[in-house]
């Protein structure tokens, strides 16, 4: 595995088709508690290219969970949660089975897996044919939605008669704009840039809080 300038991890291909160091990596419990993300990116071929990107500072021998970006979940159609999957305990049920899981992405998974168990090289192995898939008709069908699009129809998809709920753990809010930037915690989706440092922010507000840093540092002091 190497890492180039922007922080991108990138490793080679395993027997199976699938990077040996991802198939190992266990699955993150929930989107934003992933320190490493599964992402792809165009090739010269025209192709989607993944690569592993280190999406959270992580402490020594800490374990390295695993979670997908916005466009490798759309070319995976991993299956969204809507608030039907959502139940009053706070824990997240399956609509088609009834399991019951404590966190969002075991249940997605679980959907992706059409309700089977979750065996690691029959997970990796249905990615690997829908990548593949998505790979050779990259030329035919239409360009993969961007993370702004996919924020777009996660809002929109939320909207219902209380309020606009997040599809990826249920909850309520008042106005449409909170639930957008909320739903940034959940796909790591951060298109604000400090104009100091060019540091991402999914929040307005944690942007303003850090540019305000910059201008403490850099002010005069007081003789």
């Amino acid at each position: 595995m190497e890492m180039d300038e922007s922080g991108t991890l990138s490793c080679g291909v395993g027997t199976e088709g699938v990077a040996d160091c991802v198939t190992r990596a266990p699955l993150a419990s929930a989107a934003a508690t992933a320190p490493l993300l599964l992402c792809t990116s165009p090739s010269a071929a025209g192709t989607p290219r993944l690569h592993i990107r280190l999406a959270a500072d992580a402490a020594p021998h800490t374990e390295l969970t695993l979670w997908f970006d916005e466009g490798v979940l759309a070319l995976l159609d991993m299956p969204f949660l809507t608030p039907r999957n959502i139940t009053g305990k706070g824990n997240y049920v399956c609509h088609e089975c009834g399991a019951e899981f404590e966190h969002p992405n075991p249940l997605k998974v679980h959907l992706f897996l059409k309700c089977q168990p979750l065996e690691q090289k029959l997970f990796w192995r249905k990615c690997v044919a829908r990548l593949r898939a998505a790979a050779s008709a990259a030329g035919e069908a239409s360009p993969v939605t961007s993370p702004a699009q996919l924020e777009a129809l996660a809002a929109a998809w939320g909207r219902s008669h209380a309020g606009h709920v997040c599809l990826y753990c249920g909850k309520l809010y008042s106005r449409k704009y909170g639930l957008k930037i909320h739903i940034r915690t959940h796909t790591g989706y951060k298109p604000l840039r400090c104009r100091h440092c060019l540091r991402a922010f999914g929040d307005p507000s944690n942007l303003n809080k850090h540019v305000r840093l910059h201008a403490a540092t850099t002010a005069p002091r007081r003789s």
